[in-house]
């Protein structure tokens, strides 16, 4: 396959083209500009997660809290580094319906729920808005209070939504905090990437350049604490693309959503049709204890 690139020339400062460009170029926001969003633009939001694509039958759906007053009654008195979130002027709300599940099994409302709302991130940073993903620095009972919800339904995560103040000391305030939480400091794909089984080293040079960028849009996956979970194994098929075996180092069902959204928006977007199957297709090895199977990229 010919190699994609992400990088096309664009005008600085101006909003990415493509989900690719914006996986590259999303930073989570904590300091927002005293301006809020057009209501247009937060129509077309909530319209995009309706209709985004979800890993299982829709068990989560995305709504918005608006106004300063409003979020920081929901994000307030919570130490931390998500907690000095300043500014925001809406708040993306992901609500799931609550469902049970077998010990070390992961919720499937939850892996539903990073992958859509995890695409309306994208979609925002294409529209050239801000965001930070909150999944505990926010108040549960506080948000729910703030909207409409159906019978079962729980709050699970936020997500900061506005415009990111430009000033200097905004700019500092983001990039100390990056710093702290170590949001530059991505495993390598040596480090998160094995080849046929797990534990056999990859190499992302010897990979089809296609394959390479969809695992690396997948390594920039944002996770709760840049914990960065995730872990694939690729499996090599006959005139086919391989397929991509993902597993949790840790109970981390969101993160695995978000991280899933990631594979098949930039596989999709370069000509890789295909779609993951949530524990249907078992990796060849299946790690050592702890590691957690959630399911497999088949390519078509």
């Amino acid at each position: 396959m010919a190699e994609h690139s992400a990088g096309a020339a664009r005008p600085s400062g101006a909003p990415p083209q493509s989900i690719r460009e914006a996986i590259h170029l999303r930073r989570s926001t904590r300091r927002y500009a005293d301006r809020p969003v057009p209501d247009e633009a937060l129509r077309h939001l909530l319209a995009f997660a309706d209709q985004a694509p979800h890993l299982t039958a829709p068990l989560c759906r995305v709504t918005i809290v608006n106004g300063q007053e409003r979020v920081a009654r929901i994000l307030s008195r919570y130490l931390g580094i998500y907690g000095l979130v300043q500014g925001a002027p809406h708040l993306l709300v992901g609500l799931v319906r609550e469902t049970k599940t077998g010990a070390g099994e992961l919720a499937p409302a939850l892996l539903d729920l990073g992958y859509v709302l995890e695409q309306v991130v994208l979609e925002a940073t294409r529209l050239g808005l801000a965001t930070c993903w909150m999944t505990g620095s926010y108040h549960p009972e506080r948000t729910a209070d703030e909207v409409e919800r159906e019978p079962g339904e729980i709050v699970a995560a936020t997500v900061a939504l506005g415009y990111a103040r430009q000033d200097p000391l905004a700019r500092l305030h983001d990039g100390t905090i990056r710093r702290l939480v170590g949001a530059h400091r991505r495993k390598p794909l040596e480090e998160i990437v094995f080849a046929g089984e797990w534990g056999v080293p990859w190499s992302p040079e010897e990979a089809d350049p296609v394959l390479r960028e969809v695992l690396e849009c997948a390594r920039l996956a944002p996770s709760a604490k840049n914990g960065q979970p995730w872990r694939f194994v690729v499996e090599s098929r006959t005139e086919k693309p391989p397929t991509l075996h993902l597993c949790l180092t840790a109970p981390a069902p969101i993160d695995a959503g978000i991280v899933m959204a990631h594979v098949a928006l930039a596989a999709a977007e370069m000509g890789i049709s295909g779609r993951w199957v949530l524990g249907g297709v078992a990796p060849p090895s299946p790690g050592p204890p702890g590691v957690i199977p959630v399911g497999t990229f088949l390519p078509e």
